[in-house]
């Protein structure tokens, strides 16, 4: 069985009367890249901060790198790097000024601050003031903070939050590299789910105080069926044929336009199939699109369906 970074079983979490998590059970893998899940108001934050020590469970238990972080709290921060949403840091400082301050309360030699700098970018930075730095560069910065001592797991609330398309380029890029340039595991809480489906290997969703779902995303592309969108000369004509076609298949044929159709819960193998039943029956094919929906998709309608969303999860666009 492959090492875990974050393992959370049956933990339970009450404010008063209000029960936020309920039997949550999370297995992170050592140097994934994890994506955490859910709408605001889930949960998500009280996990955080039940995995950082900032709070403590009512039942269960929580460890991180195989330690219980009840117990062995001071060591396991020593290992583990945050990034919140927000970063702060002294704006009348140099990049190298600040880091400065991280070193000596971590005592850790000067030369971190180089290795660090050199890994997320900013090492030509010089004397410039971090009051001068865009907020890609603050938010590498915060991310140069976090990686201070070389963590074995970093924490990341929504890492992208207000960067330009190119400034979110960047850190997807650089935290994209991290299990392998830091040796480390990253869990990345965001709502920007366009971004997380581009590097995330894993994923857990957060709904009702417990996590309904959690995969490798390979496997999830895997598995799930998509959709085929089809332009022919005759729609009518060519829903006809296929459900003619398709006698126990639970498939839906959909009619979208008078030259258009789109087939629903298709199986990626069963796609060639179809466009073959329509060029038999010599009606014309002009275009046939297999697609699966994008992770912002398969989030949306797997967190409105109450429902087992393991038994009713909609599909995700091929990896490839």
């Amino acid at each position: 069985m492959q090492n875990c970074a974050i393992q959370m079983t049956d933990v339970v979490k009450s404010f008063k009367q209000h029960q936020v998590l309920k039997d949550l059970n999370l297995v992170v893998p050592e140097r994934s890249i994890f994506a955490f899940l859910g709408n605001n108001g889930e949960g998500k934050s009280t996990a955080i901060r039940l995995m950082l020590g900032l709070l403590h469970p009512d039942q269960g238990s929580i460890q991180l790198l195989g330690k219980d972080i009840g117990k062995e709290r001071s060591w396991i921060l020593q290992q583990v790097g945050c990034l919140v949403e927000a970063p702060s840091a002294y704006p009348n400082l140099t990049a190298r000024e600040f880091l400065r301050i991280a070193c000596t309360v971590k005592k850790l030699p000067m030369t971190e601050i180089d290795r660090v700098l050199e890994v997320v970018g900013l090492a030509s930075t010089g004397r410039q003031l971090i009051m001068q730095f865009s907020l890609g560069m603050k938010q590498r910065l915060a991310l140069a903070h976090a990686l201070v001592g070389a963590p074995k797991l970093l924490i990341l609330d929504e890492p992208g939050n207000g960067l330009d398309p190119v400034g979110m380029q960047e850190i997807r890029s650089l935290i994209a590299s991290l299990p392998v340039s830091s040796n480390c595991t990253v869990l990345i809480s965001s709502h920007q789910l366009d971004e997380v489906e581009k590097i995330a290997t894993h994923l857990a969703l957060l709904k009702d105080g417990r996590v309904q779902f959690q995969s490798e995303m390979a496997t999830l592309y895997a598995q799930q069926d998509g959709y085929l969108t089809l332009i022919v000369d005759d729609a009518v004509s060519a829903q006809r044929v296929l459900l003619a076609n398709l006698a126990g298949q639970e498939l839906e044929v959909m009619i979208t336009g008078a030259q258009s159709l789109r087939v629903n819960r298709v199986p990626q193998e069963l796609a060639y199939q179809l466009n073959a039943c329509l060029v038999k029956a010599d009606l014309r094919l002009h275009q046939a699109v297999f697609e699966k929906p994008t992770l912002e998709q398969w989030f949306h309608l797997s967190t409105q369906n109450a429902q087992d969303t393991q038994l009713t999860l909609p599909s995700l666009r091929s990896a490839a």
